[in-house]
């Protein structure tokens, strides 16, 4: 599973997506971050979901892949057991469909998922 790879000293996370014929929506799975709100492409879907509790993600995930539209997955703190990691690997491979998983520093403030996608 694909991680963040910079964090700055502001929690803003620069992502990058895949450019493809048909753009999916990208979705944030976040206790405290949030996607930067000067999105303006006009191509970009991009949805927050509360994170509900640990043992509900995996099938939360599981459920955004196979709905067909999803393109990237943003996870904070994502943490999965490896049964799931096997099975939620498969379904990515399987969906075309990026997992990424976000680590946050909580001592900085203004945590902002940040574009270009």
């Amino acid at each position: 599973m694909n991680t963040a790879a910079t964090i700055n000293t502001n929690n803003i996370i620069e992502l990058h997506a895949q450019q493809r014929q048909q753009p999916g929506w990208h979705y944030l799975i976040a206790e405290s971050v949030v996607f930067e709100k000067t999105l303006n492409h006009s191509n970009i879907h991009a949805i927050r979901i509360q994170k509900p509790e640990d043992e509900q993600v995996p099938n939360w995930i599981k459920r955004l892949i196979t709905s067909g539209n999803c393109e990237t997955i943003y996870v904070e703190n994502l943490n999965l057991p490896e049964e799931e990691q096997l099975t939620i690997r498969a379904l990515c491979t399987q969906y075309s469909v990026s997992l990424v998983g976000l680590t946050i520093n909580d001592s900085h403030v203004n945590n902002v998922v940040q574009g270009p996608w």
